[in-house]
């Protein structure tokens, strides 16, 4: 089953007053630790989708083996990241991996093992679930992508899962991956990275 990557990086960060793709964490630009993770994760290919900021960005950040999108209307809200990604994905791919691209605890083991709870279900998607909540990363199949054409404004992939659970199969974890769109989101990340995120299917 081939799969894609789509790492979600075109906002504006305004809440957080700089460009989140560039924050240093653990010693490196925030946007360059995710790529890195979903590239050495099983997936067969990755792709970042950039937008305010995207030559800056693409200067600054090594993106490994991730190709570039550019969506020029990153201002109307993420669903439009979401299906510019979609739309960069070729009909060889089965199914895709929802990343944000600010959540520096995604791993590649966390990827892999949605992957895998994904394809030993047979549900057409699969996510991170923490205290019943359903969380990204999240996978879904090709079946489920005519239905993110519909979404507008700033809302993802989750909100599509969170509408129909019984299609998504889980992996329980005690700790999702933090998203950091804020300097308080960032200072506690700092404060317990050194703690990473487990995870056990069920």
């Amino acid at each position: 089953m081939r799969s894609a990557g789509i790492v979600l990086a075109a906002g504006a960060s305004r809440r957080m007053g700089q460009p989140k793709q560039l924050l240093a964490v653990g010693g490196e630009a925030l946007l360059e630790r995710v790529a890195a993770a979903a590239s050495a994760s099983r997936l067969d290919e990755v792709v970042v989708v950039l937008g305010a900021g995207a030559e800056a960005v693409r200067r600054a950040v090594a993106l490994g083996r991730a190709r570039v999108v550019v969506n020029e209307r990153h201002e109307q809200g993420m669903s439009t990241s979401l299906r510019a990604g979609i739309a960069a994905l070729d009909a060889t791919v089965e199914r895709a991996v929802v990343i944000l691209g600010d959540q520096p605890d995604v791993t590649p083991a966390v990827i892999d093992e949605l992957l895998d709870r994904h394809q030993t279900t047979g549900l057409p998607a699969a996510a991170l679930s923490a205290g019943g909540v359903l969380q990204p990363p999240v996978v879904l199949s090709r079946e489920l992508w005519p239905e993110l054409e519909s979404m507008q404004g700033d809302v993802g992939a989750r909100a599509l899962l969170r509408s129909r659970p019984e299609r998504v199969a889980v992996v329980t974890t005690d700790r999702p991956p933090a998203d950091l769109d804020t300097p308080e989101d960032l200072a506690r990340w700092r404060e317990s990275q050194s703690t990473p995120p487990s995870a056990t299917t069920s």
